[in-house]
């Protein structure tokens, strides 16, 4: 998966979830990241057929490894996406559900399941049109956010 680099360098060794208000994010990364930017490079695998527009986000491999169960597994035999209606909630909902002090064991404990539990009804009922509506969902929520409506 092809993104613009928003964190210093070698901080990835801290964690692969970032929190709201993460150190590790650059100034010029949080800009990126706020304007979902960041992810644009994304549809260079959506081209190359690795990824599509709408499908459950990848996950990092060490929390699939640990926390993962056989449920949450469906999500990773379909396509993963730019966006999907779970990476939406995660969107919305991540403010509230990722603490600053440890963003792993919160995203864990209190955004992994909800957001999985989303992207599993996506894939069991996945549709042109509810692609589709996740896709103008997507645009409403980043625009809406940086419009802080």
């Amino acid at each position: 998966m092809v993104k613009f680099r928003t964190m210093y360098l070698n901080s990835d060794t801290k964690g692969s979830i970032t929190s709201p208000n993460d150190k590790r994010i650059f100034k010029f990364g949080r800009l990126l990241r706020s304007l979902k930017l960041d992810e644009f490079p994304q549809f260079f695998n959506v081209l190359i057929g690795d990824m599509s527009i709408v499908g459950p986000r990848p996950e990092d491999p060490m929390i699939v490894r640990l926390h993962y169960s056989e449920w949450m597994i469906e999500t990773l035999k379909v396509l993963p996406g730019v966006t999907s209606p779970g990476s939406i909630f995660g969107f919305i909902n991540g403010t509230a559900l990722l603490s600053d002090e440890d963003p792993e064991r919160s995203y864990i404990s209190n955004m992994m399941i909800p957001k999985l539990a989303i992207d599993r009804a996506y894939v069991d009922n996945a549709s042109f049109f509810i692609d589709l509506a996740c896709i103008f969902k997507t645009l409403y929520v980043v625009l809406a956010s940086l419009l802080r409506i």
